[in-house]
């Protein structure tokens, strides 16, 4: 969060658009992954943006005919795209948002609907050149899984450890895990389509290693950061490299 005069000076810059916080936090989480190749703007603060285009709700409650708002996100579609035609967004996933139900009277048919709405939202946003979403999260969801885990939609589970990994591998075929974690992917790759292994935090030695597991073009190198961390993007760009 800024103090009043880094964001009064920030604000000096935005005359004539708007903007508020979540523009400024989603344009610094940009920033600071400079190098990164493939950066995701926002993070589990952008759920306070999605939950103004989810239509029918009244503080997180469906009370009415559900739907979405696409405009409400469109801003910050055109913004991130114009910095970096590359870039994600980053989110929570639907369960983090915390929505519940006093409309439809169906615990089933209501996360079908929320996790239907979240689909659409995201789509209208790849339309608007957002190139894909990374859901945090820290449950595993069937019906989330189902309706959104996809080429553009990755579930990111914040604490792997606790998550149940085998269930998001059925629906999804990235494997994220720490690097201090990697003893688990081979077991996780024999019985689960694993195109994609993203390494967390992983040091020079740790993706060596787990290139002996996987081709080199199935492994990433990827990252969270959830406090201030000026320099945590340029360390991690510095270190993902395997030594030959």
């Amino acid at each position: 969060m800024p103090a009043v005069p880094e964001l009064a000076e920030w604000l000096n810059g935005k005359r004539g658009e708007e903007a508020d916080l979540v523009t400024y936090r989603l344009e610094r989480s940009l920033d600071a992954q400079e190098g990164v190749a493939v950066p995701a703007a926002g993070g589990v603060f952008y759920g306070e943006r999605w939950r103004e285009a989810f239509q029918g709700m009244a503080d997180g409650v469906l009370v009415d005919e559900p739907g979405i708002d696409p405009s409400v996100v469109a801003a910050d579609a055109h913004l991130i795209g114009a910095r970096r035609k590359d870039a994600w967004f980053s989110l929570p996933a639907p369960h983090l948002l915390g929505f519940r139900d006093a409309y439809m009277g169906d615990v089933e048919e209501f996360s079908e609907t929320i996790a239907t709405s979240y689909a659409r939202l995201a789509r209208e946003m790849r339309d608007l050149g957002v190139q894909g979403h990374v859901l945090v999260a820290d449950t595993a969801d069937a019906i989330e899984l189902e309706r959104l885990a996809g080429r553009k939609v990755l579930f990111f589970p914040r604490s792997p450890e606790k998550f149940d990994l085998e269930l998001l591998l059925e629906y999804q075929g990235a494997l994220v895990l720490p690097a201090n974690d990697l003893s688990r992917a081979a077991d996780l790759m024999e019985r689960f389509r694993v195109r994609k292994l993203i390494l967390l935090d992983a040091e020079t030695e740790d993706l060596a290693a787990a290139a002996e597991l996987v081709d080199p073009d199935m492994l990433e190198a990827g990252g969270y950061c959830e406090d201030d961390c000026p320099d945590y993007w340029k360390r991690l760009v510095d270190r993902a490299f395997i030594a030959r």
